[in-house]
């Protein structure tokens, strides 16, 4: 197609610049088009109605998941503050690792 295009602004740029005339332009032009087949159109394919997804019963909402994740994170911090003896820096290693995993989610999710 992109060659059709280009004898047609070819045959244009050569009428602009008086290299041929306005019959002959309207011939040659038609000859081009002449060359392209028709396509065929066929009727857009007929399918039922899409269903509505629905939710599993047993899996949880996007709430329950922030719930799930919330409850999880607690917990970890509250045994990592057991083994390192200091919450303050279980509560740091914690959500620095949860960051982590989000950074690696939404850069998964990208490309």
């Amino acid at each position: 197609m992109t060659a059709i295009f280009e004898e047609i602004r070819r045959l244009e740029a050569a009428r602009k610049n008086g290299a041929i005339s306005e019959a002959e332009f309207a011939s040659a032009k038609a000859r081009v088009l002449d060359t392209v087949e028709d396509a065929t159109v066929l009727p857009p394919f007929e399918t039922a109605a899409p269903r509505p997804r629905s939710a599993a019963s047993t899996a949880p909402g996007p709430w329950g998941l922030m719930l799930l994740g919330l409850c999880g994170a607690g917990l970890l911090t509250f045994l990592a503050g057991q083994l390192i003896g200091d919450l303050t820096i279980a509560f740091t290693l914690v959500a620095a690792c949860v960051a982590a995993v989000v950074v690696a989610a939404f850069r998964k999710l990208e490309g």
